[in-house]
C-alpha cells in the first residue's frame, strides 16, 4: 500500500510523520512525507494521512482521488505526567475525525489499565449545563455556522427546554470566542475540570470534552461526532434526562480509545498499524 502523510512546517508534525511512516514502512507499505500546500499527489496514494482539522475541500479531494484518509490529533489523554503541556499521545481515526464507528469493538484493556485513569460513577446531581464549542476550523470542516452563531443557537433551543444556568466554554485556542448572553462566559485560563465542576450536563457537536466529561461521570449530549457520542444523548430535548451508559459499555469504550491513541514511539514501531489495518478495510 502507498501512503503519504501530509504535514504542515511545525516542527511536531514533521517528527509525528517520521514516526508515523516508519510504522508503515515496518507493515511492508511504501511511504512518503509531503508538504502541505503540494497537491500534485492527489490521486497517486492509497492513503493519505494529516494532522488536525484541514480543509474540507482538501479532505474531499483526496477521497474523490479514491484515497483513504487517516486522521492524527492530540490524544484523549495527552500525558500520563501531571507536569508540563507535551502531546506524548496523538489519536488516530479512519475516514473521520473520530473512530466512533469502530469503538464497539472489543479491544483488550491492557493499554487503558496503564493510563490509571477512573470512571467515575455517573452525577446524580448537578446545576450548570457546560456548553463546550469548537474552532472555527471545525465548523467550516462541517459546514455549520461560526462557532459564535451556532452555539447561539444551542443557546437559544435550551432556554425552551431547561432552567438550568448555562456555562459556555468556547475552544480554549479559538481566539475571536466573544461572551454569549444568557451564559456565564468560560474563558480559556479556566480548566476544563473546573468548567466542569457541578456540572449536570456537557453539550457539544465535537469538542473533545465530552471525554473528560464522561470520564468525571457527566453525561453528554453530542450533536456531532465527538468521541463521546456512542455513550450519549444526541438530542437537546433530552437535557434533563440524558442517556447514561451502563458501566461496562463506558469500559469497552475507554478501552477501545486506549487503543486509538499513541505515542510517537509507538506509532514508529508500527502498533497503530496493528489497529488500523483492518478497519481501513472495513
Amino acid at each position: 500500500m502507498r501512503v503519504a502523510f501530509l504535514h504542515s512546517d511545525k516542527p511536531r508534525e514533521g517528527l509525528l510523520a517520521d514516526a508515523f511512516l516508519e510504522g508503515a514502512r515496518k507493515h511492508g507499505h511504501t511511504t512518503a512525507a509531503i508538504a502541505l500546500g503540494d497537491d500534485s499527489f492527489a490521486g497517486k496514494f492509497d492513503v493519505v494521512c494529516m494532522v488536525g482539522v484541514k480543509s474540507r475541500e482538501l479532505f474531499q479531494a483526496h477521497v474523490r482521488a479514491g484515497s483513504m484518509i487517516i486522521y492524527l490529533d492530540k490524544g484523549y489523554c495527552r500525558h500520563r505526567s501531571s507536569v508540563g503541556r507535551t502531546w506524548e499521545y496523538w489519536r488516530v481515526a479512519v475516514n473521520a475525525h473520530q473512530p466512533t464507528r469502530f469503538l464497539d469493538r472489543p479491544f483488550p484493556g491492557d493499554r487503558w489499565k496503564s493510563l490509571g485513569i477512573e470512571i467515575a460513577d455517573w452525577r446524580s446531581s448537578g446545576k450548570q449545563i457546560v456548553l463546550a464549542g469548537s474552532s472555527a476550523k471545525y465548523h467550516e470542516f462541517y459546514d455549520l455556522k461560526d462557532p459564535t452563531a451556532w452555539m447561539r443557537g444551542v443557546v437559544r433551543d435550551l432556554l425552551d427546554l431547561t432552567q438550568r444556568p448555562l456555562v459556555y466554554r468556547p475552544k480554549p485556542s479559538w481566539r475571536d470566542a466573544v461572551p454569549i448572553t444568557k451564559t456565564r462566559f468560560s474563558s480559556r485560563d479556566e480548566a476544563i475540570g473546573d468548567a466542569l465542576n457541578n456540572a449536570w450536563a456537557l453539550v457539544t457537536h465535537g469538542s473533545n470534552a465530552c471525554f473528560e466529561a464522561v470520564i468525571a461521570g457527566i453525561p453528554c449530549i453530542v450533536l456531532g461526532d465527538a468521541v463521546a457520542k456512542p455513550l450519549s444523548s444526541t438530542n437537546l430535548a433530552d437535557v434533563e434526562a440524558p442517556h447514561l451508559a451502563s458501566r461496562k459499555q463506558r469500559l469497552r469504550w475507554a478501552e477501545a480509545l486506549a487503543y486509538h491513541q499513541f505515542t510517537a514511539a509507538e506509532f514508529a514501531a508500527g502498533l497503530a498499524w496493528d489497529v488500523i489495518k483492518d478497519e481501513i478495510h472495513a
